[in-house]
């Protein structure tokens, strides 16, 4: 039950509002005193300060605004303006919805309209759509102005990037300057790649001996490889150019000199690319191979996805031999400070998971329940079918007795000829109607007979799966498991026969 008279207030700034007149303060004023002045009672003041008006998902107030009206906790929610609620028309729509829903009464206190009317909801439309033409216009602007301050090789990645840190206070003229213990960190990142280290090992040793990114987190191998192609860190600031060719937008990386102090001597950067772009190569050279199993198998020690591993390694007569493996995932991009590689041959496992899916598959007891399952379900098919057969039939006699009865009318003089032709067209017509019913009937009943499965015929169709299996593409390969697979475990020790795989919906979950 709404109470009446409690009214919500829900107020937003960005950060970019504060000065233009938007602030809390000033809206939460002319609020509370409109409630006053309509002797409404307040149940609760809704504010969300620093945040834009693009998304309602990531607004706690917002969120808990739209829980509470879910519970019908007021009558009716206030705020300064529209744009306050959300810049988004497609937010708009959802809000106003689930406002409709509960009964939630909306007032704008610079916007005067009912959107219970139809003229009001179309001003409500005709406002969200210029809320959020406003919002696209501030995003422009924001983007235009970014892209000014590249091309005059202005810093604008705030504090983002690791050895160096945005100065911005009042009295003090805004600047970029570099973190010395970062920085070192940056030339310690540099240093250890020219010096033969990969990415996964620079990543585990940072890892492990406690270092962390600029937001506070561990390193991963993605992040390590953005830091040894950052230009930012030879002095440089790289942006994206948009150059309009008869209606189309062509976007291409630019790089310029920038304000900065650089990190990186030139010789040491030039090493380092030149060693990524020739490590970058000698990656194609590798043997192309399907790893089915990805994303399916979990680590045995951190639940982590598996992923594709693989290294080289000398044969006896010293040609060279690629070894493939699954490894974990998070081990892969973060190093051992996170967990084991915990490798598992990609053949042995391969082999023993589609070894042991073809056994669950044809064995009697999961092949009886496939045959009894469609068996039971063409006889559901065919006793609607047999039902409607005999009301068709059972139509049909009443008809033919119908016509036998205008014949003895006709005999009998009550009926004209002209009488008796008239009924007997109608009467016809409505049998040829019933006598195709029965026939497609007869027919739909003879498709079911045939359809009827044997274990033997069920058990040659699942083999000729599996030997499908193996001349279909990759992608087709994953598809055909993950519509039987939903996991696979694999033990502490790595034993192949401790394996357990959890199937998919489509196989009640079983657990082999």
């Amino acid at each position: 039950m709404v109470i009446t008279n409690q009214v919500a207030i829900y107020v937003r700034v960005s950060t970019e509002e504060q000065t233009k007149g938007y602030s809390i303060n000033a809206q939460l004023e002319e609020l509370r005193a409109y409630a006053a002045s309509q002797q409404l009672t307040i149940y609760r003041e809704y504010i969300d300060a620093g945040y834009s008006g693009k998304s309602i998902g990531e607004r706690p107030a917002m969120q808990e605004l739209l829980s509470d009206t879910a519970q019908r906790r007021f009558s009716t929610v206030i705020t300064w303006k529209l744009n306050r609620l959300t810049r988004s028309h497609i937010d708009q729509l959802r809000i106003f919805a689930i406002f409709k829903k509960e009964q939630i009464n909306y007032v704008s206190l610079t916007e005067q309209f009912d959107y219970s009317t139809p003229q009001g909801a179309f001003a409500l439309q005709m406002l969200g759509s210029i809320a959020q033409l406003e919002r696209e216009q501030i995003a422009e602007n924001v983007r235009l102005g970014l892209q000014k301050r590249s091309q005059q090789g202005l810093w604008n990645s705030g504090n983002n990037v690791l050895g160096y840190e945005w100065i911005s206070r009042t009295g003090i003229e805004p600047h970029v300057r570099i973190v010395p213990f970062e920085a070192e960190l940056v030339r310690m990142i540099f240093e250890k790649y020219r010096n033969g280290n990969g990415l996964r090992s620079i990543t585990s040793q940072l890892n492990n001996a406690g270092y962390m990114t600029k937001r506070n987190r561990l390193f991963s191998t993605a992040g390590v490889r953005g830091i040894l192609t950052n230009v930012n860190y030879i002095g440089y600031i790289r942006y994206t150019a948009h150059q309009k060719f008869s209606d189309e937008t062509n976007e291409s990386k630019q790089i310029i000199q920038g304000t900065q102090k650089p990190i990186i001597s030139m010789e040491l950067w030039n090493e380092v690319q030149k060693l990524l772009k020739q490590r970058s190569q000698s990656k194609t050279k590798f043997i192309s191979r399907n790893y089915p199993l990805t994303g399916l198998m979990k680590c045995p020690l951190c639940g982590n996805g598996m992923v594709p591993a693989r290294n080289r390694s000398m044969r006896n007569n010293k040609s060279i031999r690629m070894n493939h493996y699954y490894a974990c995932g998070k081990y892969r991009n973060k190093g051992s400070s996170v967990c084991k590689p915990n490798y598992i041959p990609a053949l042995t496992i391969e082999s023993a998971i589609f070894h042991r899916l073809q056994q669950m598959l044809l064995e009697n007891t999961f092949l009886n329940k496939i045959v009894t399952r469609v068996n039971r379900l063409n006889r559901n098919t065919y006793e609607k079918q047999l039902k409607q057969l005999e009301t068709t039939k059972i139509e049909l006699r009443k008809l033919e007795k119908q016509q036998q009865r205008c014949f003895e009318l006709f005999e009998e003089g009550h009926i004209e000829y002209l009488e008796l032709d008239e009924k007997l067209h109608a009467l016809k017509n409505n049998m040829n109607i019933l006598v195709s019913h029965k026939q497609q009937t007869e027919s739909k009943l003879s498709d079911i007979e045939r359809k009827t499965i044997s274990l033997k015929e069920v058990r040659q169709t699942i083999k000729e799966l599996f030997q499908a299996y193996q001349l279909v593409d990759a992608d087709k390969q994953k598809s055909l498991l993950r519509g039987f697979i939903k996991s696979i475990v694999i033990p502490q020790d790595r034993d192949v026969a401790g394996v357990q795989i959890y199937t998919t919906a489509a196989l009640k979950h079983l657990t082999i």
